[in-house]
């Protein structure tokens, strides 16, 4: 069953809605972050957003099983590859290694690794 997001709050995770993204006007990947960090704190367009994925991912899906990616972060990728317009290899190690993905995903520590 996926759920819409579960941020795990710890002391070394940063809320989404306090991640600092550079404005950066040359690179793609800033301005599509502060989007989809805006969707995330303003609550009509969350609530519009999770519940349009939830139609057309969870419609005929039964509520048992592995929980699998939360929709935040199957949003967060699919903006990013379509955003980008880069291939799946590429998506891959984005969400693997660059920090403000993760960030905005709510999976990067803040402090060490």
């Amino acid at each position: 069953m996926r759920k819409r997001f579960e941020q795990q709050y710890s002391i070394d995770l940063i809320p989404i809605s306090e991640v600092k993204i550079k404005e950066n006007k040359r690179d793609k990947l800033p301005p599509i972050l502060q989007a989809l960090q805006y969707i995330f704190i303003t609550p009509e367009l969350n609530q519009a957003v999770f519940n349009i994925m939830e139609d057309a991912i969870l419609k005929d899906k039964k509520k048992t099983g592995r929980t699998g990616m939360d929709l935040l972060h199957r949003l967060v990728l699919g903006v990013v590859r379509m955003g980008m317009d880069i291939n799946f290899d590429r998506l891959h190690d984005l969400s693997n290694h660059h920090k403000l993905i993760r960030k905005i995903m709510g999976v990067e520590p803040e402090f060490g690794t």
